[in-house]
């Protein structure tokens, strides 16, 4: 059976675009570009069913983020499930939070007032935990605002921008604030955060390559979707794609990206129909994929 090896795409590239000899490029740097395309643009031109698969994860107590594992998959897919419930599925944050606010509701308060003189305040709020990442404090002179994402039982350190410092435990609710310089005398300080209560999520949002659950989880869970994973660099002579027909496509693919480099527009311009040609043979295998498959009524 004919295949299509790293050694034939290399020489393919060579003969595309006229790098004939090592001189003019080396075989470590044509299989950086091989890889560079076939890892990152190929997936993304073709969506390859071959690596349409699943991706899940467990949740953790108390923690509402997780990032998503770029390294292993390239995009990510309604619908997803919890523990085989399904999930809501968000790509936009400010829908996520306007429909579902219940959970990610803000409190506002003034807990404490300035006196001219006093720079460390202390507090504990709540009868729930609070949300890691939500936590601000102000004297409209100097802002300290919570950015970890990561639930812990333990005192998060936080650093004003005027370097005061502050301490978050998101399990108690215990607040502390040291301003660099002591608010003045009647100034309200201000102290906003968000509390919650943990349950099985029936939201999730996917937004800045990371995993966002609404409500945040209270034990553990399994997280399920579809995602298109990675494929698996080229790094051995004798190594083949996942389909030996990918083979010419990414040839014609990492020269495209030699020439676009080299401002050889000319070369790319007469390339692009062949990649696109190649492509198209590639997605007819796709098209009749699907064709043997029922759509399923949304209702």
């Amino acid at each position: 059976m004919s295949t299509w090896t790293l050694s034939d795409i290399r020489r393919k590239v060579r003969q595309v675009t006229g790098r004939f000899t090592s001189a003019e490029m080396t075989n470590a740097e044509l299989d950086k570009r091989i890889n560079q395309f076939y890892n990152l643009r190929f997936p993304a031109d073709v969506k390859l069913e071959q690596k349409h698969t699943y991706y899940s994860f467990q949740t953790s107590f108390n923690q509402p983020y997780y990032d998503a594992p770029l390294t292993q998959y390239t995009n990510f897919e309604p619908r997803a499930t919890v523990n085989n419930f399904p999930l809501y599925w968000y790509q936009d944050p400010i829908k996520f939070e306007t429909e579902n606010q219940t959970n990610l509701s803000y409190t506002f308060s003034n807990p404490w007032t300035g006196d001219g003189a006093t720079i460390t305040f202390t507090t504990t709020v709540g009868d729930t935990p609070i949300y890691p990442g939500t936590l601000t404090i102000t004297d409209n002179t100097e802002t300290f605002e919570d950015t970890n994402k990561t639930w812990t039982s333990s005192d998060v350190a936080i650093v004003g921008s005027l370097t005061g410092t502050a301490t978050i435990n998101y399990n108690t609710g215990a607040v502390s604030v040291t301003f660099n310089a002591p608010p003045a005398n009647g100034q309200l300080i201000y102290l906003n955060y968000i509390l919650f209560k943990a349950g099985r999520p029936q939201a999730i949002l996917y937004y800045n390559n990371q995993f966002q659950l609404y409500p945040v989880p209270d034990q553990l869970y399994l997280i399920k979707m579809k995602a298109y994973q990675i494929v698996t660099p080229l790094v051995n002579a004798t190594d083949t794609p996942d389909l030996s027909e990918w083979g010419p496509a990414i040839a014609y693919g990492t020269s495209l990206d030699i020439f676009a480099d080299y401002g050889e527009n000319d070369a790319y311009a007469e390339t692009l129909a062949f990649y696109k040609e190649q492509v198209g043979i590639i997605l007819t295998r796709t098209v009749q994929d699907l064709l043997n498959v029922r759509s399923t009524p949304q209702f």
